[in-house]
C-alpha cells in the first residue's frame, strides 16, 4: 500500500504537507459523499489520538499549582490619592 512507502518520511518536516496533498490529488476525482466517509474517518482516528494525548498528559498535573485566592484584607494598590484639578487640563504646552 502506498502507505508503506510514505512511513520512512514521517520525521521529515515536509511530510504533513505530503500527506495533505496525497489526499488532495487522490480525492479530487471522488463523490461528495465518499469524500464525507474519508474526511469522517480521519476525524474519528484523530478524536481518538486526542483522547490518548489527554489521558498520557493526565497524569502528570502540576503538584505546585495553587488556586487563587481573594484577599479581603489586603489593601488596595491601586488607589488613586491624589484628586483631579482642573488646572492641569488646560497646562499642556
Amino acid at each position: 500500500m502506498v502507505s508503506h512507502k510514505l512511513r520512512p518520511y514521517e520525521k521529515s518536516f515536509h511530510y504533513i504537507n505530503l500527506l495533505k496533498a496525497v489526499m488532495r490529488l487522490s480525492m479530487s476525482s471522488l463523490k461528495a459523499a465518499d469524500a464525507k466517509d474519508v474526511a469522517s474517518s480521519v476525524t474519528a482516528i484523530a478524536n481518538e489520538k486526542l483522547k490518548a494525548e489527554k489521558e498520557a498528559n493526565a497524569g502528570k498535573k502540576k503538584a505546585g499549582a495553587k488556586k487563587k485566592q481573594l484577599h479581603i484584607d489586603k489593601p488596595d494598590d491601586d488607589v488613586v490619592i491624589a484628586a483631579y484639578d482642573d488646572a492641569d487640563e488646560f497646562e499642556f504646552m
